[in-house]
């Protein structure tokens, strides 16, 4: 039998503003209720099952950065994140067509300059490298989109390599010079009238993919796809009669594409690790059997799977009773975070059917749901996730059938980022996951 921690005779005024209404799913009060004695009871010993599976793959053409770098992950293995895109022209401020450059020029130089977004994850205090490579294949999907999983032919020996250590917050930009010869081929193709619009730069340059070192354990970088932030810039000069003055042509991501000009390769080698197993999405790695963690990292597409096989042993109470809310906690794994490596503040929840798809978002009358950390701010608490599942619960406390359902969490931006959360699930000898229920029953 449940615990009870609280037993009271309450009017349903008082009641109900002491519970979170955001968390009611469906608080039927009729004239019988409120004439009734009601004995409010908050539940704590539900099983809670645990567990981590993997999405197959993951929309990143979708996303609003490109995302680069490589770092090694004592519990995600190696983790990796290369970029694909297409360049087309700038348009001109004063209008002008796209690909046109005055008469009586010369070539100075060329650059790919990738602005910061100030997203990072990981040791940005180590040198990284960026491997410039043209692609071979155009920018073109398969189906509709580019995911994690998606790649693209491109030359194996780089245009350009790069050096230098990530500065996102006191830089604007990474500043990559390209080989004068590529340049000039290219600013004479414009120049003479060969390139004149985006299909005919495709069959010069198809576009470029960057990928880290090979040996690079750092951190991984957010860069704008904004026109005004990262670009492809041809320096020239145009000739005066006293002094020469420099002029650019700007070759940028399309900011307004009918089609996916752009994604994100995100991978992570995870050989030595518990998560080696996860080879498809319906495949699933109990806590128990992990550490006792459960295992997120956006990006990559770990995720945690959530399961309340105990929850109907609640009819055993006596009596007609309702749930007002229901609050699963779940502790992040002391030391797993830190400043470089930083909890996200809250997490996604969503309804899996039984081949790990989802099916619903979780919604009340503010809008979806989300699972919020406490803790970071106050001293000496525990930080923990509290995630709000009452709707949840509530529905399937009131099903006809045994529907096969469960509940997963995952970071936001869960496309454009690599964060991770390791919490604390199954027997963890520190927290263990925990379901609370706050229940009335009334009419005994």
């Amino acid at each position: 039998m449940k615990r009870i921690f609280l037993g009271l005779f309450i009017l349903i005024g008082i009641m109900a503003c002491s519970i979170d209404r955001g968390d009611i799913p469906t608080l039927e009060v009729g004239q019988d209720f409120a004439d009734s004695d009601v004995r409010l009871l908050v539940l704590d010993t539900f099983s809670v099952k645990v567990s981590t599976f993997k999405f197959d793959s993951i929309n990143t053409s979708s996303s609003d950065r490109l995302l680069l770098g490589q770092y090694e992950d004592e519990y995600f293995g190696t983790v990796t994140s290369s970029a694909f895109f297409e360049l087309v022209a700038a348009t001109p401020e004063d209008g002008s067509a796209r690909y046109n450059l005055p008469e009586d020029v010369s070539f100075d130089s060329i650059a790919l300059i990738l602005g910061y977004d100030r997203y990072f994850y990981s040791d940005t205090l180590q040198a990284s490298r960026i491997r410039v490579h043209e692609l071979k294949e155009e920018v073109i999907p398969e189906e509709n989109d580019f995911y994690n999983t998606s790649t693209l032919e491109f030359d194996s020996i780089p245009i350009a390599i790069h050096d230098y250590f990530p500065r996102p917050f006191k830089e604007d930009s990474v500043h990559i010079t390209l080989p004068l010869e590529f340049g000039q081929q290219l600013f004479d193709l414009i120049l003479e009238n060969e390139i004149n619009d985006d299909d005919e730069l495709r069959d010069f340059l198809k576009g470029f993919s960057l990928q880290p070192g090979e040996a690079d354990d750092g951190a991984i970088l957010g860069f704008s796809r904004d026109q005004a932030e990262t670009y492809l810039r041809i320096f020239y000069s145009v000739k005066d009669e006293f002094e020469d003055e420099e002029e650019v042509l700007d070759l940028v991501i399309n900011p307004f594409p009918a089609n996916p000009v752009a994604f994100n390769r995100i991978q992570n080698n995870t050989s030595s690790t518990f998560l080696d197993s996860l080879d498809d999405q319906e495949t699933e790695l109990l806590a128990e059997a992990a550490n006792d963690l459960g295992y997120i990292q956006s990006g990559t597409g770990y995720a945690v799977k959530v399961e309340f096989p105990s929850l109907k042993e609640i009819y055993q109470l006596e009596g007609t009773g309702t749930t007002l809310s229901a609050i699963l906690t779940l502790k992040p794994l002391d030391n797993s975070f830190d400043d470089s490596m930083p909890l996200r503040d809250s997490l996604n929840i969503n309804v899996l059917n039984q081949n790990n798809i989802i099916i619903q978002e979780i919604r009340n009358g503010d809008g979806l749901v989300y699972g919020r950390i406490t803790g970071e701010e106050e001293e000496f608490a525990e930080v923990v996730y509290e995630v709000p599942v009452g709707i949840y619960v509530d529905g399937k406390l009131k099903e006809i059938r045994n529907e096969d359902t469960s509940l997963v969490l995952f970071t936001q931006d869960y496309n454009q980022t690599v964060n991770r959360a390791l919490l604390q699930a199954g027997s963890h000898p520190d927290f263990q996951a925990e379901l609370r229920i706050t229940y009335a029953i009334y009419d005994e």
